[in-house]
């Protein structure tokens, strides 16, 4: 199989999306007939060229962080952009990749939605979505995580490779935690605390801001 995957992260370099994809397509690319095409969607010339690149694929990965719960601007000019193909992709496989710093699940399970009837407006065949959440930090090599992270995304390459499909049960254990645990929101809750006391504040005080002024609503009616 030829897969192309659209890199959505607006970010130049090296990234957390693209770390991931790194280890996506090693394990893809272990059964030899495998290829892969990677392009970095902020990198192409017009999205008229992204388009081009998108309608001639035989099977498409759109790979995206997740900010604030929302996807990039990009990605939804892209998605936009794909308005000539609605209806005449039928046969196309399409799958797609979340990451984003939260650990829980949940955060991206209104997106995958979403994904699913693009899909189905596109009238490609839905592969699936892969989501991670904990990603924060992947591209410096910061998270106690990592290791399971980079190996299990790997080994979801490994398997698509050779069955051309995305497995439920694999991307359900994946994507672990649905949402947290008691406890882990009690930890939670101690570690936002200290950090919106010690990192927050001193950011707030290195640019001349009160604790009173970063309540400020400006916009209030």
């Amino acid at each position: 199989m030829k897969l192309t995957i659209f890199n959505c992260s607006p970010k130049p370099g090296k990234n957390n999306t693209n770390v991931l994809l790194e280890k996506f397509v090693d394990g893809f690319k272990q059964e030899n007939k495998n290829e892969a095409y990677m392009y970095k969607l902020n990198q192409l010339e017009t999205m008229d060229k992204a388009l081009e690149v998108f309608d001639n694929a035989e099977a498409v990965m759109i790979a995206l962080p997740l900010y604030c719960y929302s996807m990039p601007g990009g990605v939804k000019l892209f998605i936009e952009a794909l308005e000539p193909l609605c209806g005449k992709c039928k046969g196309k496989k399409l799958m797609f990749l979340v990451q984003y710093g939260f650990r829980e699940a949940i955060h991206a399970r209104p997106l995958e939605k979403y994904f699913i009837k693009l899909s189905k407006i596109l009238d490609c065949d839905y592969v699936g979505t892969i989501i991670k959440g904990g990603c924060d930090g992947l591209s410096i090599g910061r998270g106690p995580n990592n290791n399971d992270i980079l190996n299990g995304i790997h080994n979801i390459g490994e398997t698509f490779g050779k069955t051309f499909m995305l497995s439920k049960s694999e991307l359900d254990g994946y994507s672990e935690p649905e949402v947290e645990e008691e406890q882990s929101i009690s930890i939670m809750e101690n570690i936002v605390s200290q950090a919106n006391e010690y990192h927050w504040s001193a950011m707030l005080k290195n640019n001349g801001i009160s604790i009173e002024e970063s309540y400020a609503k400006p916009y209030e009616i």
